[in-house]
Parts: C-alpha cells; structure tokens; sequence
C-alpha cells in the first residue's frame, strides 16, 4: 500500500508505505501502529478496540489513532512556521 502526499502538507512529497505489506525481506519493521481505530470500518466491532490496542502493546507497536508523537510534532512545528508562529 502506497500513498503519496500531494496537497499542500507538512508531508507533502513523502509517500507513505506499509513495510508490514512487503513480501521481500530487508525493511524496517514497523515502529507503531498508526490509525488503530480504523479497522472498525471494515466491520471489525468497536467493542474489540481495548483488546486490539492491548495486542499491538503487548507485540511492541505503540497504538495510535492519529500519529507518532515524533510525526505530531513535525507536523505541528511545520504549521507553527508556516503561519509565522516560529522561525524557520
């Protein structure tokens, strides 16, 4: 899975991949576990979501509905320098 950023964004230019996808060794693992909750949109009941997010823990993949901590932040410093908040 594959997913170019193109609109004007802090990520604009990256693309994002799914290492967890890839049939050939070699990659990175994943590091977290990002968008958790939508698993509920492919049917999966909400009710499941604390023993989901438990799983992923337990395997070593910090759950999270949003983003890394590190990401957040990137994107939050991007925004800030953007409108002039912080320096460049």
């Amino acid at each position: 899975m594959h997913g170019p950023v193109e609109r004007d964004h802090a990520f604009k230019g990256l693309s994002f991949i799914h290492p967890e996808l890839f049939e050939t060794g070699g990659w990175p693992a994943p590091g977290f576990a990002a968008f958790v909750s939508s698993v509920i949109e492919s049917g999966v009941d909400p009710s499941e979501m604390d023993g989901i997010r438990a799983e992923l823990t337990d395997i070593g993949l910090a759950p999270y509905d949003c983003l890394s901590p590190a990401l957040m932040d990137f994107l939050a410093t991007w925004t800030a320098r953007k409108n002039g908040v912080l320096a460049s």
